[in-house]
Parts: C-alpha cells; structure tokens; sequence
C-alpha cells in the first residue's frame, strides 16, 4: 500500500475496502473544544493563591479631613500563613539597617490596598501633602501592641500583611506598612531610627516640621512621620525626640522577601530616592523648618495577577496554536469540497441482449442473432 493510498482524503482502506470518513466543521470544532477543555487543566496548575479558599477578613475605620472611613481588606490566610513562617533570625539578622527585607512592596495585596488609597484621594481631590497624610492616618489607626505580648519576643518585625492581619504592632511594624504604602504610591521613602524608635522620612520640599537632609550634601530633604499615636502630623516630631539624633537607612527594595504563593507579582517601580546602601549614615541633628507641599510622586498602578501562557507554558501554547490551525484547514477543506448527492447503490444493467434473451446462430456463417429472428440478419438465409 502507498502512502497515497494510506492518506486517502475519503477515508482509509482496510481488507480491500474503503471505510468512508465523513468531516463534520460544526462537530469537528466541537471535540477539538471538549478536547482542550480536558487537557489544559491537566498541563496549567493555577497559582497557590487562587486554589485557596480560606481569607482572613479585616476590616478598618479611620478619621481624616474630617471624614470617616471603613474599609474591608480580604486576605489568603496561605499568604498570611507563609509570611508568618519566616523565622526571626532572618527579620533581624541585619538589624534595623535590614528593613527592606520586611518592605514588601511587591506583594500583589498590599499593592492592591496602596492603589485603593491612592484612588480614594484622588477623587477627594487631594494633592500629594494630603495623600500621604490620608496613609499615615489610616496607619495610625492600627492599634500599637508590644512584640513581647503579641509574639513572644522582644523584637519581631512584622511584614505589611501581617501588620494588617494581626490589628497593628509597634513602631517598626507600622512604620514597614506605612513605608511600603508610600514607595508603591511613587513617593521617597526612607526609615528613620531614633534611640529605641523606628519611623518613616517623605521626601519633601520646604514642608513645615522637621526634616533631615540625605544624603548630607544632596539638598534631599526627608521629614519626619510618627505611625503610632493618633493625629502626628508630617513632619511633627515626638517632644521625648526633639533635639536626638537618628540613623536614616535607604530602602533596598531588592532585597525583600517574595513568598512563594504569588506566581506573578507586579513589577517593581522605583521611587524617587535612590537606594545606595542598607547600612547606616551619620547621625545628623534634625533642622525644623516651614511650608507646604511634597514632592509630587509617580503614580504607578497596581497590575493585576495574571497567567502567561506564552511565556509560563510553552509547550500548551503551542498545541493549541497547531490545534486550531488544524481546525480551520479542515473547515476550509470540508467547505470546498464538492458535495454529490447520495443515491442507494444498484447493480450494474445488464446488456440488451441479456435482458431480451439469448441470441441465436446463424448455422451457415455463425453470425449471431436475437433468439425471435427467423433469418439471419447478415447473410440472410432460414436460421434452423
């Protein structure tokens, strides 16, 4: 058998016989559908995130501009659960220097409540002063808990999300979620550590209150923000801190912590501070100083989380690409094809001579004859 034979259009041959294959387009693209359907959730696992059922449900109220907010935040216990996981040693094993690792600004969440923030002073018509005020209230209003009650140590830095789950913590907890908020919200954002406290430095240009200039030399000027408490303004310094000095840490975003249940953070974006070392500077004296505005940020938007299939699953892509090519070329096929109308099979017709009966010979030139004639009907004479 050839191969001419063996890819036969109109079906196959088996034991002599041809076994008609009929192409349907309609029922065709059905089964490469249903094929798919059942193959595609065995190749693509979805991300951890969307298999988990359970959340934590928060919710929070807070006061500014003399208004009162209430938000609810729903959060995959999983992520809440892996974040808890990571031990002690790592969250400190750089001291307050170290940070960074804690500002997750990656996390899809926290993006996700830092874009809700951001869109919600903008259609108050806020500018970027009462933006970041808006944030540090919202902070403010987690309650303040020690480490030794809620944790069991005397020092446990909590990452945004558990901050947020936990109800609050102390001043380096909501100092990490109010500085993650502002650098995914675009502003310059430092940490600023006082003898036995931790706040946040905006960058900011002739604000009223206290500022610190970095690095020294810069004309960068970073004020103050106290996340515990209620009601500190931007750049209202503590009484028990006025006059002390502070050691001030850039925030390396690249060293963060990425838990495992996001398949696909956001991407990072840069804020308007350039992260040059986690270790600390000088302890320059603050300088109190007066005026208005900040320093105006980039908004970035959150991106939301999504799948690939490009780029996380290439060999599915590629099926399904050949699949529906595969589809169309017999569609096409089956339109173009003639279409004959389809009649009952009947022998062949037998000869005129057989259906009239058996002819008859001539004996004296064996011409043959019709079995009615007489004579012969070529040399004429008497058939016998």
């Amino acid at each position: 058998m050839g191969l001419g034979e063996l890819l036969n259009p109109r079906g196959f041959i088996i034991e002599g016989k041809m076994i008609s294959l009929k192409f349907r387009p309609l029922k065709f693209s059905i089964i490469i559908a249903l094929a798919f359907i059942i193959v595609a959730p065995m190749v693509y696992s979805p991300p951890a995130a969307a298999q988990s059922a359970s959340y934590v449900e928060k919710s929070y109220a807070w006061d500014y501009d003399g208004r009162h907010w209430t938000w609810n935040l729903s959060i995959p216990t999983a992520l809440y659960e892996e974040y808890k996981d990571v031990s002690v040693s790592k969250r400190t094993r750089e001291g307050p220097a170290g940070y960074g690792f804690l500002t997750t600004t990656h996390d899809y969440y926290v993006r996700a409540l830092a874009q809700k923030l951001n869109e919600s002073a903008t259609q108050m018509g806020y500018g970027s002063f009462d933006k970041v005020s808006f944030v540090l209230a919202f902070v403010q209003s987690l309650p303040y808990t020690s480490d030794n009650v809620t944790a069991g140590y005397n020092e446990y830095p909590r990452f945004p999300i558990e901050t947020l789950v936990d109800d609050g913590g102390d001043c380096e907890d909501t100092s990490i979620l109010f500085a993650t908020l502002t650098i995914i919200m675009g502003f310059g954002t430092i940490y600023i550590n006082p003898t036995n406290h931790y706040a946040v430095g905006i960058l900011g240009d002739g604000l009223r209150g206290t500022y610190w200039e970095h690095p020294q030399g810069s004309n960068k000027t970073y004020y103050y923000c106290e996340t515990t408490g209620n009601n500190f303004k931007i750049g209202q310094l503590p009484i028990e801190f006025t006059g002390t000095s502070a050691y001030l840490y850039d925030i390396d975003e690249t060293k963060q912590f990425s838990p495992n249940i996001v398949v696909v953070p956001p991407n990072p974006t840069a804020t308007q501070a350039p992260v040059t070392s986690s270790g600390p500077t000088q302890r320059p004296q603050p300088t109190p100083t007066e005026s208005s505005d900040l320093t105006d940020p980039t908004v970035q938007p959150v991106m939301p989380l999504s799948f690939n299939l490009v780029t996380e699953n290439p060999a599915l892509f590629v099926v399904i690409i050949f699949a529906i090519i595969g589809a169309i070329a017999l569609t096409v096929w089956s339109a173009r094809r003639p279409r004959h109308a389809t009649t009952s099979a009947s022998p062949p017709s037998e000869s005129l001579e057989n259906i009239e009966g058996e002819a008859k010979t001539c004996s004296h030139c064996g011409a043959g004859n019709k079995d009615y004639a007489a004579f012969c009907e070529k040399c004429g004479k008497q058939i016998s």
